[in-house]
């Protein structure tokens, strides 16, 4: 692999602070216990921190406010009565604080000379640390490469028993009821014998699949029901990133004419500031569709049009785009506008509103690439028997648990451990690691 990753001295950091006003480099332990404020020495020992104020304490401080020209006794508050103009106060006082945000509160600059020394001490610490960041991801690329490579065989087995080129065996059918209890086998079904390969096995699976299902209208369902296979490669030259390839039956597929449609998503060579890879862009195949009737991400309109002079009429087509699956191949890309400082306020809120709606199509497209590259490829069977949504769970029902789990006390603590001591589980790596043997593994929680 030729230097998927680079990395630089001081990498960026994406943290943001919300609660304003705490200055960037004023840690929230200054203000209350922390040595500093208990006698040790700084520079400028009688130069004040900047201290936080959340809204609780504005909402207070606005409750508490009297002004000099009102009607009512000092001993009420006449913003009580006057929403508007509490809120107008309350915006200021939030825009005034808000320049807070970021700016050096001398925290730092006051520290003593050996904290000072030690801290740097912790930043050479830190630069070592991502060096080994580094090298973890190249080496972690590598290695899901290698077992790629690996499972190639069984998943080109598998597009052979979903397109009917082959078929399974009887000790692999005999596992596969192992562990499968959707469907059981009866004699009735041989009488079906006629059938090849799985019919619309990849359109079952992808309509089961979160976030892709949403995409799919009954115009895509058509043309998947010629998909023949999904696979996927790692680049492993240039950029850094992965390709998904979709396979079509070319032979009788009436929509278009590629026999395989790419998409690859492309990560930045720097690492992010957690280590992890960056998301940078996405490029698809262009489709070939047969004709404008056949096109799925358009709507064809047809339209008369008669020449002034001539009063001759022709037909014409008007094309609008619309919501498809296949969108996922023409990728949204980022503009860059040159003459940014030449725009007025308007112009500005609107490149806004278009900036936001880039960026959520951006994070949808790469969801979608995600959800496929690693759940739909390597749990193909699971998505189309509907087994693998067993294990998917929605935001509201991950709330939900949360706080039944804080509706508990010790006692499910207590009933727990005896839970543990009672049943026994198979732990698939279970003496693969030197001194660990007669430890307890810790949990793992499905997310």
């Amino acid at each position: 692999m030729t230097s998927p990753i680079k990395t630089t001295g001081k990498p960026r950091s994406s943290m943001k602070i919300d609660n304003a006003p705490t200055p960037h480099n004023t840690p929230a332990s200054v203000l209350n216990n922390s040595y500093l404020k208990n006698g040790n020495p700084t520079k400028n020992g009688n130069k004040p921190i900047p201290t936080t104020i959340s809204e609780e304490d504005l909402q207070s401080a606005l409750e508490n406010v009297n002004l000099e020209d009102a009607a009512e006794p000092q001993n009420v508050n006449p913003l009580a009565n006057n929403p508007a103009m509490t809120g107008l106060l309350y915006q200021s006082i939030q825009d005034k604080l808000g320049d807070l945000i970021g700016t050096d509160s001398g925290y730092l600059d006051n520290l003593p000379h050996p904290v000072k020394e030690k801290v740097l001490g912790l930043k050479a610490l830190q630069v070592d640390l991502y060096d080994l960041e580094k090298k973890f991801q190249i080496e972690m690329f590598e290695l899901e490469n290698k077992y790629l490579n690996l499972y190639k065989p069984l998943f080109q087995t598998r597009s052979d028993f979903i397109t009917g080129l082959k078929s399974p065996t009887k000790e692999q059918i005999e596992i596969g009821q192992e562990h499968e209890d959707k469907f059981e086998l009866n004699d009735d079904d041989e009488d079906d014998e006629d059938v090849k390969g799985i019919p619309s096995f990849w359109l079952t699976a992808l309509e089961n699949l979160p976030i892709v299902n949403e995409t799919i209208t009954d115009r895509d369902a058509e043309v998947l029901t010629y998909l023949q296979d999904i696979s996927m490669e790692y680049l492993t030259t240039g950029k850094p990133g992965f390709k998904l390839i979709f396979k079509f039956n070319s032979k009788e597929n009436e929509f278009f004419k590629n026999e395989s449609l790419v998409k690859t998503y492309y990560y930045q060579s720097e690492l992010g500031y957690s280590g992890d890879f960056i998301y940078d862009h996405a490029e698809g195949d262009v489709i070939e569709w047969v004709d404008n009737a056949s096109n799925v991400t358009v709507e064809v309109e047809m339209r008369k049009q008669r020449n002034k002079s001539t009063k001759q009429v022709r037909t014409i087509e008007k094309l609008t785009p619309i919501e498809s699956f296949f969108n996922f191949f023409d990728p949204p890309k980022m503009h860059i506008c040159a003459d940014e400082h030449e725009h007025d306020g308007e112009d500005e809120d609107e490149e806004d509103e278009e900036s936001e709606d880039l960026e959520a199509r951006l994070a949808l497209d790469y969801s979608i690439g995600e959800q496929l590259k690693d759940k739909l490829i390597p749990r193909a069977v699971d998505w189309f028997t509907g087994t693998a949504l067993e294990f998917e769970y929605d935001e509201e029902e991950e709330d939900e648990d949360e706080e039944d789990e804080e509706d508990y006390d010790d006692e499910e603590e207590e009933f727990n451990e005896e839970d543990e001591e009672e049943e026994e589980e198979h732990d698939d790596f279970a003496g693969t690691a030197e001194g660990v043997q007669g430890q307890d593994a810790p949990e793992c929680k499905q997310s």
